[in-house]
């Protein structure tokens, strides 16, 4: 229902938006070939401002939109908005500057270099030239597997391009003159996103750091190589999150404070502790284990939809691989008697496995533990990988449960795959990806 009405009202904008166009330069595409240019900029002009305010919306982590659809989901959608706002910025500029190339009886080439010589158009031109730039620098750095924080640092100039594209709009634009009407609800939809994106994205983090002062408690070695960190601070009872939800972490220290990351929680609500546990996969992770106690720690989240809150099935089945088995152990951890439980744990040897003592502790009436590995035989565990013929032998009545999966994204497709070939419904399948936008 609350994503019915969100698509609503996602729709319910882009009408908005084409009934004060229509109204005002739809007559434009019955006229001359010029007009109908310059309408259709219009229209590509209206909807390339209004698709980078629903990236601002999509990554400015909205608690209320994430709820619904998952930040990975909204990550997702960011990224393909991408391609569709690049789309409505470089039609915009070619369809203006060839309908008033035609209305002049200009070439193409002279009709650019007199918007260039316009000053009033400055801003529009540097505003389309940010975004491509942005664009193109982003997926280079996706591409070359750059830095997080590089991506980062180049969207800020995506704020300096939107308020360049309204102020460029509300002095020229065609569709502005004389309608306030449409002047307030534009106004109104600038004032939406960047309240959403201040409030979510910086205050509530700034606000839960003031309010709990996190700091590293310990540092600590799991038997598996993986690192756990231990966070305290006030009140910690009243910072509330839900296992199988992940944070981003920002270390404060000289090394690390430019640096934010997105780890699971591996506590569970009801631990002493805040804890994250992470594997060394290199960069940022191959230094973890070097953070001194006492420091500093932003804490942005709790984010994320992986949590046994989806379902009211008390039958379930995990898939974890390497150190995805974060997030299931935080929700194994955190169920009750009432809970039937199975967990598949993918990982290469025996010698990985990581809270190997805290899997003892589980109940084994209530969580049955299979170990895969993939590159160990034994007479105890599994070998090989996570196939059709494990899930049939160990989850027999896999038809009756909710699967949650969780590990590197080569591991998720083929479980997602192998749940597909038994005729798992999709609705019965969770995972998220963890990433960030």
């Amino acid at each position: 229902m609350k994503k019915t009405l969100l698509n609503i009202f996602l729709l319910l904008n882009l009408g908005i938006i084409c009934f004060f166009w229509w109204r005002h330069s739809g007559s434009m595409l019955f006229a001359t070939k010029s007009d109908v240019f310059i309408s259709i900029a219009r229209i590509t002009g209206l909807l390339s401002v209004f698709f980078v305010l629903l990236q601002l919306i999509l990554i400015g982590r909205v608690k209320w939109i994430e709820r619904v659809y998952g930040l990975d989901k909204l990550s997702h959608a960011h990224h393909l908005t991408a391609f569709l706002t690049l789309f409505f910025v470089i039609s915009h500029g070619l369809f203006v500057t060839f309908g008033y190339a035609i209305g002049s009886q200009i070439s193409f080439f002279t009709q650019t270099m007199y918007f260039i010589k316009y000053w009033e158009l400055l801003p529009a031109i540097i505003s389309i030239f940010i975004f491509i730039f942005v664009f193109v620098s982003s997926l280079i750095i996706v591409i070359k597997k750059m830095k997080y924080e590089t991506w980062y640092f180049i969207h800020f100039f995506s704020y300096l391009a939107i308020l360049l594209a309204f102020s460029h709009q509300m002095e020229l634009g065609g569709d502005f003159v004389g309608n306030i009407y449409f002047q307030t609800y534009w106004w109104l939809l600038y004032f939406f996103t960047f309240t959403n994106l201040f409030f979510y994205r910086f205050f509530l983090p700034t606000y839960s750091f003031y309010k709990h002062q996190f700091f590293v408690e310990k540092v600590e070695k799991d038997d598996g190589g993986a690192i756990s960190i231990y966070i305290s601070g006030k009140n910690l009872d009243k910072f509330k999150y839900t296992a199988g939800q992940f944070a981003i972490w920002r270390f404060l220290d000289k090394k690390r404070f430019l640096q934010a990351h997105p780890f699971s929680f591996s506590s569970s609500p009801q631990d002493k502790y805040l804890r994250i546990t992470i594997k060394n996969l290199g960069d940022f992770t191959s230094d973890i284990s070097n953070i001194k106690p006492k420091t500093r720690v932003i804490i942005d989240g709790p984010h994320g939809i992986f949590t046994a809150k989806r379902t009211t099935n008390k039958k379930l089945a995990f898939i974890a691989g390497g150190i995805g088995i974060t997030p299931i152990k935080s929700i194994l951890a955190s169920l009750d008697e009432n809970y039937q439980s199975i967990m598949f744990y993918c990982h290469q040897t025996s010698q990985d496995t990581i809270f190997k003592q805290e899997q003892k502790q589980f109940p084994e009436k209530q969580i049955k533990i299979i170990h895969i590995l993939s590159k160990e035989q034994n007479n105890i565990n599994e070998y090989g990988y996570i196939d059709m013929d494990k899930i049939k032998k160990f989850v027999p009545d896999y038809l009756e449960r909710d699967f949650y999966i969780c590990g590197p994204r080569p591991m998720v497709k083929l479980a997602i795959k192998i749940l597909d070939e038994l005729n798992v419904p999709k609705n019965k399948i969770y995972f998220e990806k963890f990433s960030l936008g």
